[in-house]
């Protein structure tokens, strides 16, 4: 993320909502990156519902396959090299067919970076294995959009309930209200937010 937007950000939301002054790090936090295309997309597909451990042990490992991780070298790889390295058979139908829609011209990701957010969103989330919260992370993580919320992500339920001191995790329709003042450094909330979760 870019430092000014997240220093504007950071000035805004403790402007807005008191209670980031209680989380905010002293260090310089690791801000959610990924890379843009169809590594982007690898990198939080496999990070669907998984833990972090997991999620990185298999990234580590599917990765090793390939010297250039593009969508051309992903189809090439056999079905049992990849289930050895720990991807679901869910993940890899979604992910070949995913490298197949941006090998047919039907998926192009330099095309993503142009559209408004809510556009972009629409437009990856046809693709099957890409719902709201990897459209949502691609956007955010992959081309550093300043204001993404991914309102269905648990660790940022469980970071929100910590932050407003909640009784039980906030519903995806309280997490949206909630996030409503923190407009348009929502992207930033996010980061801190996990940050303090992790």
């Amino acid at each position: 993320m870019n430092k000014a937007v997240y220093d504007e950000g950071v000035k805004y939301l403790l402007q807005v909502e008191p209670n980031f002054k209680k989380i905010l790090p002293e260090e310089e936090i690791n801000f959610f990156v990924r890379p843009q295309g169809f590594a982007g997309i690898l990198h939080l597909v496999i990070e669907q519902q998984v833990s972090v451990q997991s999620a990185n042990a298999i990234k580590k490992k599917v990765q090793a396959l390939m010297s250039n991780v593009n969508s051309q070298s992903f189809l090439e790889l056999p079905t049992n090299k990849l289930r050895e390295a720990g991807l679901s058979r869910p993940k890899i139908s979604y992910l070949k067919g995913i490298a197949t829609e941006e090998i047919n011209g039907n998926l192009n990701y330099s095309n993503i970076t142009k559209m408004e957010d809510e556009e972009a969103r629409i437009y990856l989330c046809q693709f099957k294995g890409i719902g709201k919260w990897t459209a949502d992370c691609y956007l955010m993580a992959s081309l550093d959009r300043p204001d993404v919320w991914p309102e269905n992500d648990i660790g940022l339920q469980e970071g929100v309930k910590r932050l407003k001191d909640l009784k039980e995790r906030p519903s995806i329709e309280d997490m949206t209200s909630i996030a409503r003042d923190w407009r348009p450094f929502r992207s930033v909330a996010a980061n801190l937010i996990w940050a303090d979760y992790d």
